[in-house]
């Protein structure tokens, strides 16, 4: 395992969504391997890696057959609600299809952290905060910026306002229960 990955870590926050540091190396995506992750979503921008390392691990990744969805945002950017609620959205339906999945941005702290606590309070019908201080339990290193904060915040709200549950009016809360 990476010292990156190894230092920065990782943790489940559902039972089939794990939050953290991106892989670096096959013994990273091994680990994953192991834990049973099918799908990765990345919120990484190319140039958080170093040169050749985006290749090792997309080789890795297709070896292991996890599959890798990438939707990059701004390492210590804004969060805008589209990107959220597509990010949030992806994860859910991987659940709701029974997909064990990793979410990471380069050190798991700030973006992912942010997506998994939508993930969290969309499937087990918490307000934002508390999902995201379940997260912070779950990981302790997890801690999105201020502005990153509000924009999850904004987000969450803006989806009470619309009266909508998710996107499509389905599956909010559906089968998960109580994360453990």
């Amino acid at each position: 395992m990476s010292r990156w990955f190894r230092s920065y870590g990782f943790a489940d926050v559902l039972d089939d969504l794990f939050v953290g540091a991106y892989p670096l190396d096959a013994d990273d995506v091994a680990t994953l391997e192991h834990m049973g992750v099918r799908r990765v979503l990345n919120l990484t921008e190319d140039d958080e890696y170093r040169p050749g390392d985006r290749r090792k691990v997309e080789h890795a990744l297709g070896a292991a057959g996890i599959e890798e969805r990438r939707m990059s945002l701004a390492d210590y950017g804004g969060l805008p609600a589209a990107e959220l609620e597509a990010a949030v959205q992806e994860l859910n339906t991987w659940l709701d299809d029974g997909i064990r999945a990793y979410v990471h941005c380069r050190a798991g702290w700030q973006r992912s952290a942010a997506v998994a606590a939508g993930v969290v309070a969309l499937r087990t019908g918490r307000e934002i905060d508390e999902a995201l201080s379940y997260v912070q339990q779950r990981k302790p290193s997890a801690d999105p910026l201020p502005h990153q904060r509000e924009d999850l915040r904004r987000w969450w709200e803006g989806r009470d306002a619309d009266g909508e549950g998710d996107a499509d009016g389905e599956g909010e809360g559906e089968g998960e229960g109580e994360p453990r």
